[in-house]
């Protein structure tokens, strides 16, 4: 008896050493599966129905990024625009002409494998690409410049900003603490397994030095990304220039409402307006 409940024990050891060892060799994977589930259809501003807005092929590191660009009215802001990870540039065509309705520019990066860019998207490419693309095409716009970073984008924004971007003022949409916050939140006891992962888009800790003009909207029943780590996103900023917008009811998506719009251009007519 012993020795089959030895070899039994034995068997499921070997069988956890192996099982612990595909999910590491599988993290690649599961990171492009879960963290950037790909959208790469290529679709034209204009066939987006936004004939203002311009595609620019964008060359760095090796690779061809797709970017929306359109300027700014004399006097207005550029928004440079940083998506979520879901769906593609054409599928905020509604929020992109709502900012141009106001004269607003804007600025909207197609992340490595998103919307025809080429390239595998990473954490320290996706935001070194951000930094070239905002001091190649952002900045000699020469306007005032305010980002905004929607779920992910929210985690790239911070990222950008740790590596030196400057921008007027930023929103975040849904932004989460961490990938490991993530995963411990949405299968406990899995948060550890994230230390396997490449990408690990820290916000809280990058928040720490936020002392920009900040403003973060979070819906209330963000079953995504719980509203408070927004909160917990708000507080680590030291800036004493923020302001926190709830969206009642609201999930994830659908935030721009008649009760928040108003709120989101007040804050980016207070610091970004000439």
């Amino acid at each position: 008896m012993w020795v089959r409940l030895a070899q039994f024990l034995f068997r499921l050891c070997a069988f956890c050493v192996v099982f612990a060892f595909m999910l590491v060799a599988a993290a690649p994977l599961l990171e492009r599966l879960v963290i950037y589930p790909l959208d790469d259809t290529r679709v034209s501003p204009a066939d987006a129905n936004l004939p203002a807005v311009t595609e620019e092929v964008f060359h760095h590191d090796g690779q061809e990024l797709i970017v929306w660009t359109a300027p700014p009215a004399p006097g207005e802001p550029v928004i440079f625009y940083l998506q979520g990870n879901a769906g593609n540039l054409a599928n905020r065509a509604s929020r992109f002409d709502l900012l141009l309705q106001r004269g607003y520019g804007l600025v909207a990066p197609a992340y490595r494998g998103y919307s025809g860019s080429t390239g595998t998207p990473q954490e320290a490419a996706i935001i070194n690409d951000t930094v070239e693309i905002y001091d190649s095409i952002v900045r000699p716009l020469q306007a005032p410049v305010v980002v905004y970073g929607e779920s992910i984008g929210a985690a790239v924004t911070l990222g950008a900003l740790e590596a030196g971007i400057t921008p007027n003022a930023i929103l975040l949409e849904a932004p989460y603490t961490s990938l490991k916050t993530m995963a411990a939140h949405h299968h406990p006891g899995n948060g550890d397994f994230t230390k396997h992962l490449s990408n690990q888009w820290d916000s809280l800790s990058r928040a720490e030095t936020v002392t920009l003009p900040l403003l973060i909207l979070h819906g209330t029943e963000d079953e995504l990304i719980p509203i408070k780590m927004g909160r917990q996103i708000f507080s680590a900023a030291p800036s004493n220039r923020k302001v926190f917008v709830e969206a009642p009811g609201a999930g994830h998506t659908g935030l721009w409402r008649t009760d928040t719009w108003p709120k989101l251009t007040s804050f980016i007519n207070q610091f970004a307006l000439r």
